[in-house]
């Protein structure tokens, strides 16, 4: 079986945690014998079975048509908005305008949606018609680090109590309004994010707060996975209030490591794999600031199960999408 994909985005211009997935995926799938690579648009070679397209947009319409007329499976990864009346009717006025129509096109050539919970299946199905039956639920893969349940550092002194927030600095992300609640709380907060292009001005603001606040403000830009680990297993909580999300990886690390977590009252905060995190009023700072008090003070009632999140661990998802492989091609 070979299994050939294509990214939504160049990855040197940007690199996110969607691009750590399709990465993963390849390893996953190799794990189990499978053949995975990424497309090589300059080669005369079409022999493959699958291809795996990552992101569901307009610049795959004629990529995934051609699949077809050759005899592909076509295989989609995509990031969906959570069914909710505003994405309902924004849809429903991309239909009227005539601006997804590519997109509903693109869907016509899949064979197979992967999503990565149980409510972007039901997206699917209701806001863009995509057969129930040809959804499979194929979750974030998470680092291996994180299942091998390490003990904390043991401390050389009083332990920092901290809380992590992992994630390139940018407005969606909400680093700011979290550092500013963080002052607010009393708490400290380390951030792991690397800059993004287009937001120098946020950038600015949140380096400013952090060299201003030494004491309670760490930033990091890059840190190895090794570092990123044991910077999270040491941690006392984990927190992203994002205003958007699909899956974010730095809950699934909460709930892997047993760490109490925060994030936003959205809808990606309902999933199966969150459930007991604490959830705040993103554009609140003080709202936000209560939050991460209720992470210090009651830890055991603001922890995710452990049990949803081991769907995440690389050997099951990559015997998962083995499995689902194997049959789309029966």
């Amino acid at each position: 079986m070979k299994v050939r994909t294509v990214p939504v985005q160049p990855h040197c211009f940007n690199y996110g945690g969607f691009d750590i997935q399709m990465h993963r995926t390849h390893e996953a799938l190799r794990s189990v014998g499978v053949d995975a690579a990424p497309l090589d648009w300059w080669s005369r070679d079409a022999d493959f079975d699958i291809l795996h397209v990552w992101g569901l947009a307009p610049q795959h319409q004629e990529l995934v048509r051609l699949a077809q007329q050759f005899g592909k499976k076509v295989a989609l990864t995509p990031l969906l908005p959570y069914n909710t009346p505003v994405a309902r009717l924004r849809h429903l006025a991309g239909v009227l305008t005539g601006r997804k129509r590519a997109v509903l096109d693109v869907l016509r050539h899949v064979d197979v949606l992967l999503v990565v919970n149980s409510l972007q299946a039901d997206a699917a199905s209701r806001i863009f018609g995509f057969p129930a039956s040809r959804i499979e639920v194929v979750p974030t893969i998470l680092d291996p680090l994180f299942f091998t349940h390490a003990p904390a550092d043991p401390p050389t002194a009083a332990p920092p109590r901290y809380i992590v927030c992992a994630g390139n600095i940018w407005p969606r992300k909400n680093q700011l309004r979290l550092a500013q609640a963080a002052l607010q709380s009393g708490a400290s907060i380390v951030f792991i994010g690397n800059t993004m292009g287009g937001e120098e001005s946020y950038t600015a603001a949140f380096a400013q707060l952090v060299a201003a606040n030494p004491a309670s403000l760490q930033w990091h830009k890059w840190l190895s996975w090794d570092d990123l680990y044991r910077t999270l297993r040491n941690a006392s909580a984990i927190a992203l209030p994002s205003f958007l999300e699909c899956q974010p990886a730095s809950g699934l690390e909460a709930a892997a490591l047993g760490k109490p977590l925060l994030l936003a009252h959205r809808p990606y905060a309902r999933q199966e794999f969150y459930s007991g995190a604490v959830t705040v009023d993103p554009s609140s700072v003080s709202a936000i600031a209560r939050g991460l008090a209720q992470l210090l003070q009651h830890p055991d009632r603001c922890t995710p199960s452990p049990i949803p999140v081991q769907a995440c661990r690389l050997d099951a998802v990559a015997s998962n999408l083995r499995s689902i492989f194997e049959r789309l091609l029966a």
